[in-house]
């Protein structure tokens, strides 16, 4: 089987979409598929997955300033030449003008993993290209069944083509890795420093913890400063670390130094952040809404606290305090591995094969968006 991977970001040291990705691109090349990542990225970014064993990595620059609102022509012309010659265009990410992009390629199947929450999806401007993409898209994958549902209901002429794949949870890598050596009480948040992921509220709640906490914050994103002028605002800044975007090998190592690990999002695709940290044997206090719901469902909510995605930073100071005193969550089924997500994909793949081709023009297709490709830069860097 010949695959096309698309995504906007593939790199060793990054957030869950170039986790998925670069997971999903060496699980099939392993598999004995033939592999292709085309990755549309922002020139500055420095941190690059060096290779794909038996497959190839095609990178296309775009300036930092248009790399959410355009396609870069040189992707577009690619897509264009080759999208036919692939038995099937996956496209990652909630980047929905490249993914009508892929549409538009006329290849012979695509498939769609939104990897967002389905709320945000379908937002405005976003929801009209949303649906158009998901109802041409041969199947849509969500990560947990809270975000398929929603998806079904709002776009109901595709309801039979939307599956649930989750994310994967290396549980072996996690529970081998070394801690750091540290005297304080370590609460710890992973993920895209962004607003819907109420960061500040888990900063906030540090001023009503005693000293003894520290609050460790892994990833970045365009909330980043904000949320560093929030911590020293609030006086607590010497007790908030932020380690910006970070090897897997040093995530393990925080999930397993981590006294708490917290994810407080106000919308979720998956309760990825709070699977690992019950992975790593440790409580988690995490936000009551539907994926960290469903997520909750592999340990029956042993270990788990969840609090408002409204509430104060001092129902999280409380929830956080005690947590603490929570035995280690229990498994009642096991985590998805990357193994699982790899072959629960490939049946996805194998299942469109066996259907017609979608018809592109349905459900707002072809000729009723506007055009996506603006100038830009046509170099493009390959590898593999």
């Amino acid at each position: 089987m010949k695959i096309a991977l698309i995504t906007v970001r593939y790199a060793s040291h990054a957030g869950a979409l170039d986790r998925h990705v670069r997971e999903l691109a060496r699980g099939l090349s392993r598999r004995g598929e033939a592999v292709e990542v085309i990755v549309q990225e922002c020139e500055r970014r420095g941190r690059r997955e060096p290779e794909l064993d038996g497959g190839v990595v095609r990178r296309f620059p775009l300036s930092d300033h248009h790399a959410r609102f355009t396609v870069t022509p040189a992707l577009s012309d690619h897509l264009r030449r080759t999208a036919s010659s692939f038995d099937v265009v996956h496209v990652h990410g909630a980047h929905l003008r490249l993914a009508v992009a892929a549409v538009r390629a006329h290849p012979r199947r695509v498939v769609f993993s939104p990897l967002v929450p389905t709320a945000r999806l379908l937002s405005w401007p976003h929801g009209r290209a949303a649906r158009g993409v998901v109802g041409c898209a041969a199947q849509t994958i969500c990560t947990s069944e809270a975000d398929a549902d929603l998806l079904r209901r709002a776009a109901p002429e595709a309801a039979d083509r939307v599956v649930v794949v989750p994310q994967g949870v290396d549980a072996a890598a996690i529970q081998a890795a070394a801690p750091f050596s540290t005297q304080s009480t370590v609460v710890l948040i992973v993920g895209r420093l962004e607003r819907r992921k109420r960061v500040e509220r888990a900063i906030a709640a540090m001023a009503s913890l005693s000293p003894a906490f520290e609050l460790v914050v892994v990833g970045g994103g365009p909330a980043g400063p904000r949320l560093m002028g929030h911590a020293v605002d609030l006086q607590v800044f010497s007790r908030v670390s932020f380690t910006g975007p970070i090897s897997d090998a040093d995530l393990h190592r925080w999930l397993s130094t981590a006294h708490v690990v917290a994810c407080l999002s106000e919308q979720e695709a998956f309760g990825l952040a709070m699977l690992e940290g019950i992975a790593a044997d440790a409580p988690v206090v995490v936000s009551d809404i539907p994926p960290h719901r469903e997520a909750g469902g592999y340990v029956g909510d042993l270990g788990v606290g969840f609090v408002s995605p409204e509430g104060s930073p001092f129902e999280v100071a409380d929830a956080i305090s005690d947590a603490v005193t929570f035995p280690a969550p229990v498994l009642v089924r096991p985590l998805p591995s990357w193994a699982d997500v790899v072959d629960r994909t490939l049946a996805v793949y194998q299942e469109v094969l066996g259907r017609p081709p979608a018809d592109a023009t349905r459900a707002g297709g072809r000729g009723r968006w506007r055009p996506l490709v603006r100038h830009g830069r046509r170099d493009v860097a390959v590898e593999g």
